[in-house]
């Protein structure tokens, strides 16, 4: 049985952090496009995850989309206000490659890894 999740509104800034994130920024991006610091970043996106029930940044996109919480036109109407530097960031952003990370894992007594 599946049962729907009722989820609380966004404040308008949280609405504007999560909409800068699903643009692709960083909290630190972010905190200069909302001239706020990157802790009420973390922070405002903390709480959006919370209402969302979800546990990243992007499940709490989608569903912040997907039950109206956050627009595309918000979208628009936040990169609209952004100037030629942040938009710059944007476009390199996406070009940049990926970070790749090695996990070591030690070998207990046993041999098993």
């Amino acid at each position: 049985m599946h049962t729907a999740i009722n989820h609380r509104p966004l404040a308008p800034r949280q609405a504007e952090a999560l909409a800068y994130r699903a643009r692709g920024l960083s909290n630190k991006e972010t905190a200069e496009a909302m001239r706020c610091s990157v802790a009420n970043v973390t922070n405002l996106l903390a709480e959006c995850f919370y209402k969302l029930h979800a546990r990243n940044s992007t499940e709490a996109v989608a569903k912040a989309v997907k039950h109206g919480l956050i627009q595309f036109a918000l979208l628009a109407c936040v990169l609209s206000g952004m100037g030629v530097d942040a938009q710059d960031q944007l476009r390199t952003r996406f070009q940049r490659r990926p970070t790749v990370r090695t996990i070591r894992i030690r070998n207990n007594r046993e041999g098993i890894a």
